[in-house]
């Protein structure tokens, strides 16, 4: 090999290297880039508290059909980060009614109603996807339901109080058109199969 191809073949092999390292380098701005767009801040970060209360068709525990109204409060307070996205801990109360008629215009009716109070507690992920305003989350929660069961009409009424367990899971999104103010809807089944309300937060961002 002489003196000319030496050189050529280093030149080649410096060009070459030259052109790796800049591509390694183009690669590494884009993820850079990205992961920052996917690791930024949303409306619920660690420090952040959230109290939401909402109104839905609540869930029909003993399966009759119809509207049941029912109402959430939640508090979240943003613990721990986990991966681009927050993981929250907090707490439900829930109110629920439930009504059910059985009979005919004439003659004997009976009318059976079930008031419900839930308390759990609640745990969500949440991370906004690099939208700004942009909260969503899925999470669960776990704890009690009261139940209060009236029976209206019944020639023998056998009305009852007692305590279920409850599991709940959910997925939800909210978007804060305030700094600390948001609209939300969630589904699932929790205390309602849908909540739509609003979010006040505050606390850290």
């Amino acid at each position: 090999m002489n003196y000319l191809q030496k050189h050529l073949k280093k030149n080649l092999l410096y060009v070459s290297k030259n052109i790796a390292l800049k591509i390694c380098f183009i690669v590494f701005d884009l993820l850079v880039f990205v992961s920052s767009s996917a690791l930024a801040d949303g409306p619920v970060v660690k420090g952040s508290n959230v109290l939401g209360v909402g109104f839905g068709p609540a869930g029909t525990y003993f399966g009759y059909g119809g509207f049941s109204p029912g109402i959430k409060v939640n508090f979240e307070s943003g613990l721990w980060k986990a991966g681009p996205g927050t993981i929250t801990l907090g707490g439900t109360f829930g109110f629920s009614y439930q009504r059910y008629h059985y009979g005919y215009l004439w003659g004997s009716a009976y009318n059976y109603s079930w008031t419900h109070f839930v308390l759990a507690a609640r745990s969500a992920w949440h991370h906004n996807w690099g939208a700004d305003n942009l909260d969503t989350y899925g999470g669960a929660s776990v704890g009690v339901r009261f139940v209060i069961f009236n029976d209206d009409g019944d020639p023998t009424p056998n009305d009852y109080n007692t305590v279920y367990p409850h599991f709940g899971g959910f997925v939800g999104a909210a978007y804060y058109f305030k700094p600390n103010i948001g609209a939300f809807a969630e589904v699932g089944y929790d205390v309602n199969y849908l909540t739509v309300g609003l979010n006040f937060k505050f606390g850290n961002n």
